[in-house]
């Protein structure tokens, strides 16, 4: 091993032993975060025949940021704009935009996960979102009755067009005749 090698190494080991003291700090002031937030005040016990108050400044501060936090970042109707490179990519870049805030905002609960996410971030000093693209089929059945032999017809042509996507479960042909 050389000795660049060898301090890349040790540098390494001593990033990593730091990290992991750095790390039960910050547990330990999101715990008293917490605490604090939900007016427990366990390193502060009342004192006995004395009042036991707690103050919610914790609580109230980040309540109190939320509203204005949440309308920069979800206050208009785009939450992500895209930007165009160049005026060929005009249409393209708001197409961009127009289909992420739809997918964000409507199809998605997207002021909800903006909402904890910043709170997360006010409390416990990191926010999270996980983000996925989920691809499934939804499967739907229609009955239709009393159709003509014409309409049937015009079902089943669009059957053949949907190439497969579209299926023709079940037919039961009856006769007019029967029917009286």
């Amino acid at each position: 091993m050389t000795v660049p090698d060898l301090k890349a190494m040790l540098a390494s080991q001593r990033s990593e032993a730091l990290s992991v003291n750095n790390a039960a700090e910050l547990s330990t002031d999101r715990e008293r975060a917490m605490d604090y937030y939900l007016g427990r005040m366990p390193d502060l016990p009342a004192q006995d025949g004395r009042s036991s108050a707690v103050s919610s400044d914790v609580a109230d501060t980040i309540e109190g940021l939320m509203p204005s936090l949440m309308d920069i970042f979800a206050g208009s109707d785009e939450v992500v704009r895209f930007e165009p490179v160049g005026p060929e990519d005009e249409e393209a870049a708001q197409q961009e935009t127009d289909y992420v805030n739809h997918v964000f905002m409507q199809r998605n609960p997207g002021f909800m996960t903006l909402y904890s996410f910043i709170k997360d971030a006010l409390l416990s000093k990191v926010g999270i979102v996980k983000v996925w693209w989920e691809e499934r089929e939804e499967e739907e059945r229609e009955t239709y009755y009393g159709l003509t032999e014409d309409q049937f017809m015009l079902l089943s042509q669009a059957v053949l067009m949907s190439k497969g996507s579209i299926k023709i479960v079940e037919h039961t042909e009856h006769n007019e005749m029967e029917a009286a």
